[in-house]
């Protein structure tokens, strides 16, 4: 989780999708980490105009060196697609996530989660998996999100700023970017 645990107070992503819906091609968000368990902050969605609040709390940290799972708490507003028909809705989620060992031999950490969303307009709880498989200075995040699986390939700049390649939905190619200050 991008700001959970680490020195740096603000965290700013954008994400570019070009071939998604107005509400989905241009996203930005800023965080700040108040505590290293609490972030809170605005997402923007340039072309529709629109600002949202956004937070995330880890009730249990993970213990690196055994089994105990970090679980995580937030809320955000985010575009969803029910049936064919896209909506903008406050979503509020949870999530278990560790660290696995490290594959020596392939040098790549595996970090899994799992968790569900329950979105508001929608009234519906969608089921939320994936792994986060990381080698030294890249990684690659494979999610599904309780309808559509997406894939992202990230490369770590420098200790700031890592850049992404994304899969959205297995169908719409995209990019994004991450810098902590």
């Amino acid at each position: 989780m991008s700001g959970v645990a680490n020195h740096y107070k603000f965290v700013l992503t954008a994400r570019w999708i070009p071939e998604k819906s107005d509400a989905g091609q241009q996203f930005m968000s800023l965080r700040y980490w108040i505590t290293g368990d609490l972030g809170v902050g605005f997402d923007y969605r340039p072309v529709i105009d629109q600002l949202k609040f956004n937070a995330t709390y880890r009730l249990v940290s993970e213990d690196p060196k055994g089994w105990r799972p970090a679980v995580l708490l937030g809320t955000s507003f985010d575009d969803f697609t029910s049936k064919g028909v896209q909506a903008e809705s406050r979503s509020y989620f949870a999530t278990v996530s560790k660290a696995m060992p490290r594959l020596k031999f392939l040098n790549i950490t595996p970090s899994p989660y799992v968790g569900a969303v329950w979105i508001d307009r929608l009234n519906e709880t969608r089921p939320l998996a994936g792994i986060n498989l990381t080698h030294e200075e890249a990684s690659l995040m494979v999610q599904y999100s309780g309808t559509d699986t997406h894939l992202a390939l990230s490369r770590k700049i420098n200790e700031k700023l890592s850049l992404s390649a994304i899969y959205w939905g297995l169908k719409y190619p995209g990019a994004a970017l991450r810098y902590r200050f």
